[in-house]
């Protein structure tokens, strides 16, 4: 009986070895190579194909400030070379493969965090005390959260806050007077 455990343990890596059963991603990412400044229009005759044909494609992205790429999701291979078949614009009919990490850090924007310091007055821009100020406690950057004294209630409250969710107005012993 062992020996048959065995024999079955091998038949199923042998069956992923060779790439039939082993779980797969329902879908994968591929990035087309287009003329620098057509991706709009080629993203958009993409869309246009693939939803007359009723191709597998689940998503059609044109990263940000990425020029002569459009980034194409789909279920299987074989609709994505049916779907670019005899578009112009792109240059090279091998589609790169590309891993779902790299699609969020290009989509993702990148968030820039201000200097903060003891005392400075900021302005709340995100989450539920969006739109107050207050002058900030405490500042840290390893957390990335900055703790906040809310100005505008009549209670003293402190809150932590993610940096990211802040705005400087002005800093510590800066007049208001223009």
């Amino acid at each position: 009986m062992e020996g048959e455990e065995r024999e079955a343990r091998a038949g199923e890596a042998l069956e992923g070895e060779t790439g039939e059963e082993l779980p797969r991603p329902t879908t994968r990412f591929f990035a087309l190579t287009v003329v620098g400044g057509t991706e709009e229009r080629v993203a958009l005759i993409l869309a246009e194909r693939a939803r007359a044909a009723g191709l597998s494609v689940k998503s059609i992205i044109v990263p940000p400030g990425l020029k002569g790429y459009v980034i194409v999701e789909v279920k299987k291979v074989a609709d994505l070379y049916h779907l670019i078949r005899g578009i112009r614009h792109i240059k090279r009919r091998r589609p790169l493969p590309v891993k779902p990490e790299e699609i969020v850090a290009i989509v993702k924007p990148k968030v820039e965090i201000p200097e903060l310091k003891p005392g400075d007055i900021v302005e709340i821009v995100a989450g539920p005390f969006k739109g107050l100020t207050g002058r900030v406690v405490e500042v840290s950057k390893s957390k990335r959260q900055v703790e906040v004294s809310l100005l505008e209630l009549e209670f003293k409250n402190v809150v932590t806050i993610p940096l990211e969710h802040v705005r400087p107005v002005r800093e510590e012993g800066a007049s208001s007077q223009a």
